[in-house]
């Protein structure tokens, strides 16, 4: 298993768990499965083309298709494949962030993403 620390961080700014391969991360759902009795799913990372782990009841998968929409940042914005997804993100980070986020559908339709209202 790799850890890098340098790249990608959870919600909390604590580094997260890389897995270079997807069986790797397979071996690491059954773990977390079997000692905690927590049900993970894998997605490969965007920014570190690494597999991380996420509960299964919060990951949103983003769209494997890009757009070159950014933020007000300047980072790239998060695109969701479908509204539904979209919002369930919504949901999830206007709970944990005590914030109002609405979804509205890519100026270049190719998903879906997330604004402060």
């Amino acid at each position: 298993m790799s850890f890098k620390s340098d790249t990608c961080v959870d919600r909390n700014n604590k580094p997260l768990t890389s897995y270079s391969s997807k069986s790797e991360a397979d071996d690491g759902i059954r773990y977390i499965k079997d000692t905690y009795r927590k049900d993970m799913v894998l997605y490969k990372c965007s920014s570190c083309s690494y597999y991380h782990l996420a509960p299964a009841g919060r990951h949103t998968p983003l769209a494997e298709k890009r757009c070159s929409c950014f933020d007000r940042n300047g980072s790239g914005k998060d695109l969701y494949s479908s509204k539904a997804s979209a919002e369930m993100r919504a949901k999830i980070l206007s709970a944990e962030n005590h914030i109002k986020l609405t979804v509205y559908k890519c100026p270049e339709e190719r998903g879906y993403h997330l604004s402060k209202a």
